[in-house]
């Protein structure tokens, strides 16, 4: 299989059979390895172009008055298809046309081989965020200028399809036959395509070779030096800077007599290399100012709270006092972020840059949570399970995870991009405690975790997230390196972090995973744990086991059926309650197990049967696994089977304990609730129990014991005041001079480059009706986005909100060039709407809550940050709920305790997603006149930058904002 025709079709809509007809044809051959011939035509379709193909294609009726029809074209493009296998991007959509296409022009159909890059590239490139065809021509540096134009898409198409044959070329060929017995049941022939990779490999037919010739796999020698082949699966090799090193306290350290001042001198003055090196670094005062605070903190050991404007440089700010202060000490120091971009941008980009710059070395790290690593051993238990009846996502999310296994140096799940499908099968394969077989497994020499664990006991500075950063806190037996100094960035996120981490949650879905996990039937890891056990020679417990297998098949069907009663019938009970407050558009309702009483105590009965049952069947996996035969070392993969199965009874068993807790006896201490998808065909219920108080559960682990904790972002503050972030962390317990804050602002001259816009007109929310209020809501963003030309995000506090108005934009601008992306509606993946967002020109992007902040867009793509409404956590959300009745019983004011401090730090969040530099200008239009209507608005004003603010008429506001981004474009035009 080496040569191809790649394919692509625009077309008149998505239906052939329903009279959409082919407006465009590109399509390239490729001829061993080599793009051969191009041919692209309009076409006339015989009908009129929709208004939405023209406006996404740019192809117009003029444009296709004159054009051939489909019937003068065929015969030119069957000569280029003859005796090629067919390649389109999402191929299914472009052969049924040209199935359509062949069979109303009296031909047979096309029979041939049929290969899809979206398949392909899903397989091939496990890492991608995105496989949409821009995206991917943009990743890997495809000239890709006219999108949704067939010529451009087919050559696109093409070089893509290249690129992922030099891939497949590359990969060891174990990969390639483990890739092949996963795919053997797809609907396009990417087996095929494989096998010619496989007889490529070997040379010929005759030489072709069965999975797993010899116990290590070792079937193609020429690898050896590029891949770690073990146990037939092949592994990317650990480069240099990831092997072990020196020890800390061997490596060279710092005179801990160098004073500071010539340090920073050292490091970042005019002469060093630093300044040289790092591209478009400026020396700062604010940053240099937050550097010396906190050495001087660490020196003093004394906690300091900074908030650092945008644009200061904290990143840079806390790395080098740390760096310093760690090699000076000898000792590490954590550094803690909130979100997977920051760690990213610390690992990947800060830190390379200070090893390559600063005239001494230090070793970085990062460690996530057991969790999120990858079990080799359980994947490859995973991939000798039966693949017979398995779902196609599941044979792919596995072909993925074996690709992967060639490219990754960490074996992170952060790196995979799985479909739905990949989370649970995750769950079946991650690393964790419970069965672990330590330095009885034999990957244990490759494990990924343990190599973490490794590198981070002996890094300068280690970088973990928050959600790690708490669970050490908590754990018994301390999971990071000892260490005095902790600097949390992102500090504003702790208590919610904190909270989540400390709380409880538990579904139905992964109530009945774990059924699934606990599966007696054949094809089972338990069945196959049961007939290991049998075929053990003389296990003396053989009639045991079959006993405990009977009662197993016996009980399972049974308990499966009581959970998807208990589901349905709390599903009923919170749709009858719920109400929206999650901006995923779930709805809520905050419960107590009283609740279940009277009518509805058939859900405690059935919730009590489910335990009951639960409780019989993880006897019987405690009789299976007390029957491992005594005497003889049992093999590898019976004690495997072991270890998991124990691994599975602990689950078990929380899972139980889960049930429980959630249904009939939460305790005190914890808010609970629970969550439904209403709006989806998905009938699950998700369990949330929150701790009330979390301060107190942080203070003494954190702040009692370290020497020096540093606390940053760009929002800490509320009205110039540390106040709320004090109490809300327990720092205010403490004497004063072991706190310290610092407030620093922003370099950017914001009064020039942003326009504050507060209309004074608009309805209000329960003064008006509400169709009133979203009717002028819907207007205001239509006229923002016209001045704007696009290039604008709407910001909501509510997914019910951002449907209405999305729907709303859509049928006002229809016809204009806009397009629009919402959030849960286009896609739920934030990082591949804001890359969708900067790529389309003229693009409008709706986001709920995550897109208030860590969102980092410069230049024109935004220009406009349109609020929707001011963001108060709803009043029915049950953490704020029950924590300001614990406010009130202490004679205090919620609203201005808790709801007002947490809004204003969300909404400078929000606002702070416009300036990102210094070269950026934009405009910030609030929809929500409480801003300037009412006593508390104030707040929210005196917490913002002093940007160019005015207020008025909406109709004389809005001629405001193309004179202004004009004023961005000339600038940048200069």
């Amino acid at each position: 299989m080496n040569r191809f025709i790649v394919v692509d079709f625009e077309t008149t809509g998505s239906h052939p059979r329903q009279g959409d007809s082919i407006i465009q044809i590109g399509a390239v051959t490729i001829d061993d390895g080599h793009i051969t011939e191009s041919f692209s035509t309009l076409i006339n379709p015989g009908q009129a172009i929709p208004p939405f193909i023209k406006q996404l294609t740019g192809i117009t009726d003029e444009m296709v008055a004159d054009a051939p029809t489909m019937e003068e074209v065929l015969p030119r493009f069957l000569r280029m298809l003859e005796g090629r296998a067919f390649v389109a991007h999402n191929a299914s959509f472009d052969l049924q046309f040209l199935q359509e296409a062949l069979l109303s022009q009296g031909y047979y159909t096309f029979d041939g081989y049929v290969l899809d890059t979206v398949e392909l590239s899903r397989f091939l490139l496990p890492m991608q965020g995105s496989y949409r065809l821009g995206e991917l021509a943009d990743d890997l540096h495809i000239e890709h200028d006219r999108p949704h134009q067939a010529d451009s898409d087919a050559l696109a198409t093409a070089q893509l399809f290249l690129h992922l044959l030099d891939i497949i070329n590359e990969l060891p060929l174990v990969t390639i036959q483990r890739l092949q017995m996963l795919v053997s049941s797809f609907r396009s022939d990417i087996s095929e395509l494989l096998r010619f990779f496989e007889m490529k490999k070997w040379g010929s037919m005759d030489q072709l070779d069965t999975l797993g010739r010899d116990a290590d796999g070792m079937s193609d020698p020429d690898d050896s030096e590029k891949w770690d082949v073990y146990r037939q699966l092949a592994l990317r090799k650990k480069p240099e800077r990831l092997k072990a090193s020196l020890k800390r306290e061997e490596s060279p350290g710092l005179p801990a007599t160098s004073s500071f001042e010539d340090m920073i001198e050292q490091m970042i003055g005019e002469e060093a290399a630093f300044s040289r090196n790092l591209a478009g670094y400026q020396r700062r005062e604010a940053q240099e100012s937050m550097m010396r605070a906190i050495f001087d903190s660490m020196e003093k050991g004394s906690h300091l709270l900074v908030e650092a404007g945008t644009g200061t440089g904290k990143s840079l700010a806390y790395l080098l006092p740390a760096i310093l202060w760690s090699k000076q000490r000898r000792e590490p120091v954590v550094i803690s972020t909130n979100t997977i971009q920051l760690q990213e941008q610390l690992f990947h980009k800060e830190i390379p840059a200070l090893q390559q710059s600063l005239p001494f070395s230090f070793r970085a790290s990062t460690l996530k949570g057991r969790g999120n690593y990858l079990c080799l051993r359980k994947f490859e238990q995973s991939l000798e399970e039966s693949m017979e009846g398995s779902s196609q996502e599941l044979r792919l999310v596995k072909g993925q995870m074996v690709t992967w296994l060639t490219q990754t140096e960490t074996g992170d799940v952060e790196e995979l991009s799985m479909p739905s499908t990949g989370q649970l099968y995750w769950q079946q394969v991650k690393s964790d405690t419970d069965s672990c077989l330590h330095r009885n497994c034999p990957w244990f020499s490759r494990c990924y975790y343990f190599q973490a664990r490794e590198r981070a006991a002996e890094a300068d500075v280690l970088i973990v997230n928050h959600a790690l950063l708490v669970s050490d806190l908590q754990a018994e037996k301390r999971i990071l390196p000892a260490h005095d100094i902790t600097i949390i960035d992102e500090a504003h996120h702790l208590e919610s972090v904190a909270t989540h981490h400390l709380g409880k949650q538990f579904s139905t879905a992964q109530l009945l995973f774990l059924l699934e996990r606990a599966n007696p039937e054949e094809g089972s890891y338990l069945h196959r744990f049961a007939e290991q056990l049998l075929a053990w020679p003389g296990n003396e417990k053989a009639a045991a086991v079959n006993s405990v297998r009977a009662s197993m098949n016996e009980h399972f069907l049974r308990l499966k059926e009581k959970a998807q009663q208990l589901t349905q019938l709390l599903y009923q009970w919170a749709a009858d309650r719920g109400e929206e407050t999650s901006d995923t558009g779930r709805d809520t309702v905050r419960y107590q197990t009283l609740s279940f009483s009277g009518k509805h105590e058939r859900i405690r009965k059935t919730a009590r049967r489910v335990i009951e049952s639960m409780s019989i069947y993880a006897s019987d996996l405690e009789s299976l696994l007390s029957s491992m035969p005594s005497g003889e070392k049992p093999s590898f993969e019976l004690q495997s089977l072991h270890t998991d199965a124990a691994g599975l009874l602990k689950e078990w068993q929380e899972g139980m304990e889960m049930v429980h807790f959630f249904l009939l006896e939460p305790e005190d201490e914890y808010v609970c609730w629970m969550e439904i998808e209403s709006r989806t065909p998905k009938k699950q219920v998700y369990f949330h129990a929150a701790p009330l108080q979390v301060a107190t559960r942080l203070a003494e682990p954190l702040f009692d014991e370290r020497r020096s904790v540093i606390l940053t972002s760009a929002t800490l503050t509320v009205k110039d005041s540390f106040s709320y972030i004090l109490e809300r962390m327990g720092l205010d317990r403490l004497p004063e001079e072991r706190v310290r804050t610092l407030q620093l602002p922003s370099p950017f001259c914001y009064e020039k480059q942003g326009l504050l816009l507060i209309p004074s007109d608009l309805p209000t929310l329960g003064k008006e009706s509400e169709q009133q209020y979203l009717e002028a809501v819907i207007q205001g963003c239509v006229d923002a986005i016209r001045a704007a030309g696009g290039r604008t995000m709407i910001l909501f506090t509510s997914y019910s909100m951002l449907r209405v108005v999305y729907q709303g934009l859509k049928e006002q601008l229809d016809n204009e060039p806009y397009t629009l992306l919402g959030h849960g509606i286009d896609s739920n993946n934030r990082t591949k709407l804001v890359r969708m967002f900067q790529r389309e020109t003229n693009s409008v992007l709706l986001g709920t809550s995550s897109f208030w902040e860590g969102v980092d867009i410069q230049g024109e793509a935004l220009s406009c940050l349109v609020i929707v409404r001011l963001p108060f956590t709803p009043p029915n959300h049950p953490i704020y709920q029950a924590r300001a009745e614990q406010v009130k019983e202490q004679g205090k004011n919620a609203f201005m305790s808790i709801a007002l401090p947490q809004a204003v730090i969300q909404f400078k969040q929000g606002v702070g997603r416009l300036i990102r530099h210094q070269d950026d200008r934009g405009v910030v239009v609030v929809l929500d006149t409480r801003i300037v209507e009412s006593r508390y608005g104030r707040s929210f004003l005196k917490s913002l930058p002093p940007f160019d603010t005015r207020t008025g008429p909406w109709t004389t506001l809005r001629e405001d904002i193309a004179p202004f981004l004009r004023g961005m474009q000339s600038l940048s035009d200069s």
